[in-house]
């Protein structure tokens, strides 16, 4: 009974779940999950209980103890609360440029400007005033999100607009001193600016004005990058690093940047690969796709880990598209899921910040698990013809098919194929004129279940019933016993078997062992290998068809036991 029931310890590391150890007792088992998850090796632990049903070859799954993994809310990730600014320098910070991305954001796309542009320069700020009601619609959302604040929605837009205002008396104070970054040359103004107190306002004004007469966002985003260098004093950095994350949070660049793709899943395989080194990817053609140098620039300072907030913006968008309800992948079921599982083997090579990249993960298995369900597996089997091509199916569906829980849906699939009685037939070759032909096909499928990512309470059990078949076709065939009977000699009846189990005719379990246990009591009759080098003369001869031999039952996987 014991071996029906057993239970697995899971331990979080980075973003996935993988089986630490597997017990077949509850009370061992739950203190060693203690044990692991106090010694904190594992950001998250804990413990499944998989039991096996006899009656009707069910599996079922527990979860009966759970640590730790708790997603944490990155600094950054605050997106859609608008933050009201009560002075000027609330409008700078990343709050308030974040809030007016959320207050006037389609604006801004409209006009390819970021906020940080819109408030370095008068120019860009005219334009939103003269424009309607842009403004004073903005100022009265902001207002009614104020809800900490004493007065009426009157008073706290004029208290806004007071702040607005100040802000533009900044603006003003300082045109005439916004240094001029001829050519591009970025270094000497970096030196020119470095001792003043306000050179990050100075030097911010200077770029955005520089960028000004850009047509396009992907201009205005190759004519920043050129900016990125090594030895950049930090401050610098962080103005490059600002405006950049600003930039993607237009929808279009990225596609820009990265080239049209047919399949969504391609594009966000490519968004995933801006923050992995060695930015090159091979196409559906083999054929290496070159990125632009200033993609390549990007690539190279992300994974330097010296743009933090283009990271998380970028990863911000890798969430959004992956959560977005639109197919990753117009083929069936296994190239969508096989398309997901590709962006997550993209997404553990980046080092998202703050948590994001387990947030995307879950995301992945969270979208994954909508498409693993009966429907979609059960229409997915019915195109399939045989039994076997079902069983392969779902194989191959599991390799792609992330998180656990998933796997086991998938696996849980598998045993009713096995035990469903219009395909014992298939299974038992009684379909073909010799059952004993089925057995490769038995082998091929068990070895695939052994080496599958599936619970090992699955993994044994659905072994044991490709086994179980294997055994039926040997007492059915009694082919172990006719072998034994044939007129030829020991060491002839002992060749066949070994080739036999070099050609892969045994399942792993009760068939292998009753085709290895007769092979060996073979072997160690007296006699036995001097019987091999009956009727070879020559010395090399006799060394050639020992070393025949020995290669045999190597291919067999047989160890070599004591020959008489």
């Amino acid at each position: 009974m014991a071996k029906n029931v057993h239970y697995e310890i899971l331990g979080k590391r980075g973003a996935s779940w993988v089986i630490i150890e597997v017990l077949p007792e509850r009370n061992a088992a739950m203190a060693k999950a203690e044990k692991i998850w106090n010694a904190r090796q594992y950001k998250g632990v804990r413990v499944l209980k998989e039991s096996y049903n006899y009656q009707d070859d069910s599996f079922s799954t527990v979860d009966i103890f759970s640590r730790g993994a708790t997603v944490k809310q990155s600094k950054y990730d605050r997106t859609g609360e608008v933050s009201p600014c009560l002075t000027p320098d609330d409008l700078y910070r990343a709050d308030g440029r974040r809030s007016i991305w959320d207050l006037i954001g389609t604006t801004l796309s409209d006009w390819m400007m970021t906020p940080t542009e819109l408030l370095h320069s008068l120019e860009h700020y005219y334009k939103l005033y003269n424009t309607g009601q842009k403004l004073q619609d903005a100022v009265q959302r902001s207002a009614v999100a104020f809800e900490s604040e004493q007065g009426s929605i009157q008073e706290r837009m004029r208290k806004l607009f007071k702040v607005i205002d100040m802000a533009v008396e900044i603006l003003k104070s300082n045109a005439d001193h916004i240094p001029s970054l001829e050519m591009g040359r970025l270094k000497p103004l970096i030196g020119e600016l470095s001792d003043k107190n306000n050179r990050t306002f100075l030097l911010t004004s200077a770029v955005t004005e520089y960028l000004r007469p850009a047509a396009t966002l992907e201009d205005k985003f190759g004519r920043t990058v050129v900016f990125l260098t090594n030895n950049r004093p930090d401050w610098v950095m962080q103005i490059l690093d600002q405006l950049i994350a600003e930039f993607f949070l237009h929808k279009r660049l990225l596609p820009q940047l990265l080239g049209e793709q047919s399949e969504r899943g391609d594009f966000i395989k490519l968004l995933a690969t801006l923050q992995c080194d060695q930015m090159a990817l091979e196409d559906k053609n083999d054929s290496i796709e070159v990125f632009s140098d200033d993609v390549l620039r990007l690539n190279s300072f992300l994974c330097a880990g010296a743009l933090p907030l283009v990271s998380h913006v970028l990863g911000e968008r890798l969430l959004l598209e992956v959560e977005a309800a639109k197919p990753v992948h117009s083929g069936g079921l296994i190239r969508q899921l096989g398309s997901l599982s590709e962006i997550r083997s993209l997404v553990e090579k980046v080092d998202l910040l703050s948590g994001k990249q387990d947030q995307i993960i879950d995301a992945l298995a969270a979208r994954a698990g909508r498409l693993i369900n009966s429907q979609s597996i059960g229409d997915a089997l019915v195109e399939q013809a045989t039994a076997f091509d079902k069983m392969n199916y779902l194989i191959d569906l599991q390799k792609v098919t992330i998180g656990m829980s998933g796997k086991r849906t998938i696996s849980n699939f598998m045993m009713p194929i096995l035990t469903r009685p219009e395909f014992e037939t298939t299974f038992l070759g009684l379909d073909l004129k010799s059952p004993i032909a089925r057995m490769p096909d038995i082998v091929e499928l068990q070895q695939k279940v052994l080496h599958a990512d599936m619970s090992e309470m699955h993994r044994r059990k659905i072994a044991e019933k490709l086994d179980s078949f294997c055994q039926i076709i040997l007492n059915n065939s009694q082919y172990l016993k006719r072998l034994h009977k044939l007129d030829i000699s020991l060491q002839q009846k002992a060749i066949k078997l070994l080739q036999m189990l070099a050609d892969h005719y045994f399942t792993q379990g009760d068939s292998r062992d009753a085709a290895e246990n007769q092979v060996r009591l073979y072997m160690k009759t007296d006699g036995f290998t001097v019987g091999l080098l009956e009727g070879i003369s020559g010395e090399k001869d006799q060394q050639r068809a020992l070393l025949e031999f020995k290669e045999l039952l190597k291919n067999a996987c047989i160890e070599r036991v004591a020959a008489g």
